[in-house]
């Protein structure tokens, strides 16, 4: 339906593939904010944190494929974000977790590396990977230090 509202804004009879695909970016990242002025040292860091993720998940072994990089702002807080394919597989492994733990940290080590400071735009991969190694330690039985334990979530008590 997004396409065909897409199309028809545009003036078109027909959907094409790229009425597709901006219904794809429009649903999972927001509306495009079209009118936020940001400037060229911010879309610098945009570009090279989004491309931090992109480079750093080519090289590991276990992470899911990159579909897709933007830098395009939209939503309510993305300047980008980059999109992966979705993994079917109903299990994770120790190691693709430890990949995409990898992966999301590419973008904040993206900008110390190459612009030798790091900015507020990583707060959302954090989030991520607090929650993905809290859950690998507490709730998957990953670390060897805590042991083989599994701690119940406080939302569901056993």
């Amino acid at each position: 339906n997004e396409a065909a509202l897409i199309a028809a804004r545009n003036d078109r009879t027909e959907i094409t593939m790229d009425n597709f695909e901006a219904a794809i970016d429009r649903i999972i990242g927001g509306l495009e904010k079209k009118s936020m002025a940001i400037s060229k040292e911010e879309r610098k860091t945009v570009a090279y944190h989004e491309a931090g993720h992109a480079v750093t998940g080519w090289f590991l072994e276990h992470a899911e494929p990159l579909l897709k990089v933007t830098i395009v702002p939209r939503g309510t807080a993305a300047l980008g974000f980059a999109q992966y394919v979705p993994n079917d597989n109903l299990l994770t492994t120790k190691e693709q977790l430890l990949d995409m733990t990898c992966m999301t940290l590419g973008g904040r080590a993206a900008e110390q590396v190459l612009l030798g400071k790091i900015s507020t735009g990583a707060q959302n991969d954090l989030e991520k990977v607090t929650k993905m190694t809290y859950e690998q330690v507490a709730v998957f039985g990953f670390s060897e230090k805590v042991g083989l334990l599994s701690f119940p979530k406080k939302d569901n008590p056993y």
